[in-house]
């Protein structure tokens, strides 16, 4: 594990050695919301027992050429999965959720031609991230009280995925402005659950480019 590690990071260095010198790199925040679940592995369709959640970042792009670049990221969000039962009569919820410190490298295709302005363009990301579980919670809650969260036994520490995204960057009150649709889909198996689970997220986030 520690050696994907350091295999994703080289990548990143490398990236951003090669291209500092002939290329204006540019550092800007996002943040946003995410729709997530855990659904069969393979499953690209399943968005059932959805959970939301706040996500929060930053992000560095460095060009290689008028039309492409590498964008590595630092980025906090929540996966997990909602499940209804009902005994009794009395439905109760259960929201399995995993705090990630999610990390991928991305390569952002640009293209201004789609507009009649030169300085908006739509972008395309596509890339492998790296995800850490911060802490693993439980949260169960029904119409007769209040909701109750506790930590759970921790899932799997890592989760290992893909990204694929379209985005908007356009000047607002002279500052770059960013909107990123993005969909990740995990390739770990998530442990602790009833099932072969991978992590799922749609995420539509606004980013500022300082």
């Amino acid at each position: 594990m520690k050696t994907k590690i350091q295999i994703l990071v080289l990548i990143s260095a490398l990236a951003i050695i090669s291209s500092a010198a002939q290329a204006q790199l540019v550092l800007g925040l996002r943040q946003g919301a995410a729709a997530t679940t855990f659904s069969d592995k393979g499953n690209l369709y399943n968005d059932n027992n959805l959970t939301y959640s706040y996500t929060a970042g930053a992000f560095l792009t460095v060009p290689l050429n008028s039309s492409l670049a590498i964008q590595p990221e630092l980025n906090y969000v929540r996966k997990g999965r909602s499940n209804e039962t009902t005994e009794l009569g009395t439905a109760t919820e259960t929201d399995f959720m995993i705090h990630y410190f999610q990390v991928p490298v991305l390569l952002q295709y640009r293209n201004n031609s789609l507009l009649n302005r030169s300085n908006s363009v739509f972008f395309f990301n596509v890339g492998p991230y790296a995800a850490f579980a911060l802490n693993t919670q439980t949260r169960i809650s029904d119409k007769n009280g209040p909701s109750i969260t506790h930590a759970a036994e921790n899932s799997n520490n890592t989760d290992w995925g893909a990204s694929l995204g379209i985005g908007f960057q356009t000047p607002i009150r002279h500052k770059d402005v960013r909107f990123d649709l993005r969909y990740d889909m995990g390739l770990t198996q998530i442990k602790n659950q009833p099932t072969d689970y991978r992590t799922k997220s749609l995420s539509l986030s606004i980013g500022i480019l300082l």
